[in-house]
């Protein structure tokens, strides 16, 4: 019999943690969508507003074993409460240095935030792994963040509107207080998450690290993430430039990718549970050769109808494993070495995040082909699946 919690036993708990996670992410995302106000506001381009978005990805690679190793060591209530007074300090200081005009203070307030981001994540992965059926936990928490990322596209311009550019930067924070409330007054004694009482000694995180197990999980994270972020960041503008779509058309699908991804991170855990028996690989596969025929799709289409089609299938498929990826890694390791497992993989997804969208560029300013880009992300995706078919394994 399988003695692990159920997320409906515990609503309140599972409904604050959610909440953390949209408001972080509509956080994290909100300059995006927001650019044009904050550019004026800040008396800095549009390239340089992206990177107020980028910085916290990049914050969340270099932090994310760090975050890990306060999870084993406080345990999840306490990293939720640390990760929600560093969060608002960020957004705090964020709020105030944009009314100022000062847009390197707010970058590096952006810094602080993003610590306070990824343990926020770090914690709620390794709460939701412990459930029954992780794969499906572990989707529905995945799915938070695409859902957090549109929250912040559409009232993010709404807010900026009515109160000014500075604005969303505390808004958003302001929203994990209620939600830290819900985590510690339900919290209850059979939940766990961290707390050993140390910090992972680095032989035990350079043992996960060697696991090749874990090692491949990571590898297929950092595939699906880059494609994920080369599909969100470059195919509007390919659209447009190369396809003549409409700013209105181009954005109008692009819009579609966050919703999106919070049904795929969440359904791809319950097809695993309900048609595979908690099986990933079969959901991998399909998600890495689907992602691959989009993706050549994409690129040879010329017809608007065409390309929306591979669009809005590729955007379900790529993202399809990505809550996987979460409920699979602990099931590599000894329950102790859970959360260093779980910190490394959102490391190397993140950092695929991170550098997808600029390596995209540079091969696109270098060769002057959008094709080249795509080939990029197309061999990306033939490296993943040449690694799941022979070695990945339930």
């Amino acid at each position: 019999m399988d003695h692990r919690p159920a997320l409906r036993d515990h609503p309140v708990v599972v409904a604050s943690i959610l909440g953390t996670a949209v408001a972080s992410g509509a956080y994290e995302i909100v300059p995006a969508s927001t650019t044009p106000v904050l550019s004026a506001q800040l008396g800095a381009s549009a390239a340089e507003v992206s990177w107020l978005v980028s910085v916290m990805l990049g914050v969340a690679v270099v932090a994310s074993l760090p975050a890990g190793a306060v999870v084993d060591r406080f345990g999840a209530p306490h990293s939720f409460a640390f990760a929600t007074a560093v969060f608002l300090v960020g957004g705090a200081a964020s709020w105030q240095f944009t009314q100022q005009g000062a847009y390197w203070p707010v970058l590096w307030s952006r810094v602080v935030a993003g610590l306070g981001f990824v343990l926020l994540w770090n914690t709620g992965l390794t709460v939701f792994g412990q459930f029954r059926n992780a794969a499906t936990a572990t989707g529905l928490f995945t799915a938070s963040g695409p859902i957090g990322f549109a929250v912040g596209h559409l009232t993010g311009p709404t807010i900026v509107a009515e109160y000014g550019a500075a604005s969303v930067f505390l808004v958003y924070p302001l929203f994990l207080l209620p939600a830290l409330a819900g985590i510690l007054l339900g919290w209850e004694a059979d939940l766990s998450g961290g707390g050993t009482g140390k910090i992972p000694a680095l032989g035990d995180v350079l043992a996960v690290a060697r696991n090749r197990a874990v090692l491949l999980v990571c590898v297929l994270g950092f595939v699906a993430y880059s494609l994920y972020l080369f599909v969100n960041s470059w195919v509007p503008t390919y659209l447009t430039s190369e396809l003549g779509l409409s700013l209105a058309q181009s954005g109008a699908l692009t819009a579609m990718f966050p919703l999106l991804g919070a049904g795929a991170r969440a359904s791809g855990g319950v097809v695993t549970d309900r048609l595979f028996g908690g099986r990933a690989r079969p959901v991998v596969l399909a998600s890495l050769v689907v992602s691959g025929v989009t993706l050549v799709g994409i690129a040879l289409s010329e017809t608007y109808l065409v390309v929306a089609a591979f669009l809005l299938v590729g955007g379900y498929f790529v993202q399809l494993s990505l809550g996987l990826f979460y409920g699979v890694v602990p099931r590599t390791v000894s329950d102790d070495s859970v959360t260093t497992a779980v910190a490394l993989l959102t490391s190397l997804g993140l950092f695929g995040a991170f550098s997808a969208p600029l390596i995209a560029g540079e091969v696109i300013q270098a060769t002057g082909s959008y094709a080249a880009a795509f080939g990029y992300a197309l061999a990306l995706t033939v490296v993943g699946f040449a690694l799941a078919v022979p070695y990945f394994h339930d």
